[in-house]
């Protein structure tokens, strides 16, 4: 009975103690810059970004699967206020495009934040990042 429960006993801490480390260190990659904070969820593949200044001005994040040729998310701070944006109602994502693929393991996704001034801004205090799945 004894060798028994020193054999299960450290399988089970081994397995506890993947549970409680592995969420944060795959679950998010934040990438930050001057008014905004981007990343990645590597659970849902979902891409947020967060507007980390009231200055008015829009949050933006792209992610690419470079190994996949698609685009991961896009989603934008649109309201100029502290908050965030999660991909959704981007356009980009497996709620709106069929053809939408989770990444895979492995998978390159460069990931870009910058902050903009309107709908047509250019880019300022541009940040970019790559990536593995």
């Amino acid at each position: 009975m004894r060798k028994v429960l020193f054999g299960v006993v450290p399988v089970i801490a081994a397995l506890l103690l993947a549970m409680v480390t592995t969420p944060a260190q795959a679950a998010e990659n934040p990438l930050s810059t001057t008014g905004a904070r981007g990343l990645v969820n590597f659970y849902s593949g979902e891409v947020e970004v967060c507007d980390t200044r009231g200055d008015g001005r829009r949050a933006v994040a792209l992610a690419v699967n470079v190994t996949q040729g698609r685009i991961l998310g896009y989603p934008v701070d649109k309201n100029g206020a502290n908050g965030c944006t999660p991909q959704k109602n981007t356009g980009y994502g497996a709620d709106f495009d069929p053809f939408w693929h989770t990444p895979n393991r492995g998978d390159e996704i460069h990931l870009e934040v910058w902050i903009q001034d309107g709908a047509n801004g250019a880019q300022e205090d541009l940040a970019s990042t790559t990536l593995y799945y």
